[in-house]
């Protein structure tokens, strides 16, 4: 039974190469609308949608909650936009409402040969996502602001070189003599911003006034592949007593909501995220809702009493960016969680921290993966040492195996019981030359998702001819190189002693070869690194313990 543990290893590795190959396929396949152009795409984006955006209604409380809705189109009705670009982002909000409805992100264009900037917030399909803000009177429960044509003193605003900041407002005042100033607020070099919300009330009455923020995605893409699996696309809330939980598109309709003074909310997909921050010692109310094929997230704030001639103020942080654990970790507790690196996160995460060191040294990712790929090797040479030598021995006896085959011909059972024999005699463990291959496929895993999660890896190049690590290998070198070095590891093996066995071994690296065309380029690298380290490390020990040892025959 020790015999077959190897090829059990070597099969239960190509089952996770292949699933990890379909949720790559499933994840990376083009999705173009014929009525969007292709620099509008967005990876893991959603389809089109209705266009309009649910706004929260509540009853007067200390906390608002959306106990109910209004549709508000989200187009621009003759009330026009206003063009607002920083030195990391080009916004579009509408006047009507003072809603964003476009983000273009300036240092990611859509693909590496493409100089048109990425997208991330749009309203047009695939990909439709928006931010809506406003106020609602919480004494009947009615919008003020959701429906209101905002005034700009201008209609673009840009960010001055030696700027740090950059304040764009807009203004509503209705007959009641109630004027609300929406700004909102750009640091340079943040994807953070702070959207205000001021109150001036010189009418002769008090009200009652609540916040509401949304973010509002479009339905889910209609993906193939087994399992339907793919990088996650949907809702984070963050509390303090669920740092991160996780809302599948399908579960918006069960209009979850949450009171509570801290955490955020977010939505998420592919390299990038939207997300709502409240001030800190804040009450807010984080609830979920879908509107017809629209699926909103968002966040109400609690009344405010605005006597006549006082003024209210309402805060909110939104960030509109890349994943980049570094920044997400300034902007708020916990939200650094959104790489999510699945189940195995206690050895992606340090294998990412590597990466970054070793990268911030020699400003390349590709060799930060040679470089961490050694590492690794040197961390588990010991072992693998242990393993290699075993192997080696069982080389060795390959001679005296070879007679005993001769010698029991087809009595399995006492050929098993001899071959044991011989295995205690010599002190050989067959079943630990599998050990090396069993402490990668852990890392294997872990660095997969390290590669799918990590936008710093994104349209990321090594040489020549791969310009981008986290997309397959253009002309398949790597993949042929990788599946030459496992055949040559094999042959450095001892053969399997069942020739059904020995035909499968030597399939494995055309199935793996095949299977690693279409895996990331920077993964493909790792093993081809990795797999050319353990050949070195065992041929030097079949040298040292495998040359065949043949009894002395008797005079």
């Amino acid at each position: 039974m020790k015999s077959n543990l190897r090829v059990i290893l070597y099969v239960l590795a190509f089952g996770i190469a292949f699933i990890l190959w379909q949720k790559w396929q499933v994840a990376n396949q083009p999705v173009i609308d014929p009525q969007v152009s292709q620099s509008d795409a967005v990876p893991g984006a959603a389809p089109s949608g209705t266009g309009d955006l649910s706004l929260p209604a509540a009853a007067p409380s200390s906390v608002a909650g959306p106990a109910g809705s209004t549709s508000v189109a989200v187009d621009n009705n003759g009330a026009g936009n206003v063009k607002i670009r920083t030195d990391l982002m080009e916004l579009t909000v509408n006047l009507m409402g003072g809603t964003v409805t476009r983000v273009e992100l300036l240092d990611y264009p859509v693909t590496i040969h493409s100089d048109q900037p990425l997208a991330l917030m749009r309203e047009s399909n695939p990909g439709r996502f928006v931010l809506q803000s406003g106020l609602n009177n919480g004494a009947d429960v009615k919008p003020l602001t959701g429906n209101a044509v905002f005034t700009s003193e201008q209609d673009s605003y840009v960010m001055a070189d030696g700027d740090d900041t950059l304040v764009v407002p807009l203004t509503w005042q209705n007959e009641e003599g109630l004027t609300v100033t929406k700004s909102f607020v750009f640091a340079r070099g943040k994807y953070e911003f702070n959207l205000q919300q001021q109150v001036d009330n010189q009418s002769d009455k008090t009200w009652q006034i609540y916040p509401y923020q949304l973010l509002d995605f479009g339905s889910a893409i209609s993906k193939g592949g087994i399992g339907h699996v793919y990088t996650f696309t949907g809702g984070v809330m963050s509390t303090k007593d669920d740092r991160y939980n996780k809302i599948n598109l399908d579960d918006f309709n069960e209009n979850l909501q949450v009171t509570t003074s801290d955490g955020w909310v977010a939505m998420i997909q592919h390299y990038f995220i939207g997300a709502l921050i409240p001030e800190d010692n804040t009450t807010n109310n984080f609830f979920t809702r879908q509107n017809g094929a629209n699926h909103i997230m968002g966040v109400t704030g609690a009344n405010q009493t605005i006597e006549p001639g006082a003024q209210g103020t309402f805060n909110i942080h939104a960030y509109v960016g890349p994943k980049v654990q570094s920044r997400l970790q300034e902007v708020a507790p916990a939200l650094d969680k959104t790489v999510d690196y699945g189940f195995l996160f206690m050895i992606a995460q340090p294998m990412f921290k590597v990466l970054t060191f070793i990268h911030g040294i020699i400003g390349n990712w590709g060799w930060a993966i040679v470089l961490m790929t050694l590492l690794i090797k040197m961390l588990f040479f010991v072992p693998s040492a242990w393993a290699y030598k075993s192997m080696a021995k069982m080389r060795r006896l390959q001679p005296q195996m070879k007679r005993l085959k001769e010698r029991y011909g087809d009595d399995r059972q006492a050929m098993s019981q001899a071959m044991m024999k011989l295995y205690r005699e010599e002190k050989v463990n067959p079943a630990s030359g599998c050990l090396p291959m069993l402490l990668q496929i852990p890392f294997f895993i872990a660095f997969y998702w390290v590669l799918v999660e990590s936008v710093e890896l994104r349209q990321a190049p090594w040489i020549l001819w791969i310009q981008d690590l986290s997309e397959r290998d253009p002309y398949f070198i790597l993949p042929v190189i990788n599946a030459a070095l496992m055949f040559i590891q094999q042959r450095l093996n001892p053969p399997p002693p069942d020739p059904m066995q020995a035909k499968i071994m030597m399939m494995l690296p055309l199935v793996f070869g095949f299977m690693f065309m279409w895996f990331p380029s920077g993964l493909v690298l790792y093993w081809s690194v990795s797999n050319a380290f353990s050949i070195i490390q065992q041929y030097i020990m079949n040298k040292r313990y495998g040359e065949p040892k043949v009894k002395p025959s008797k005079a």
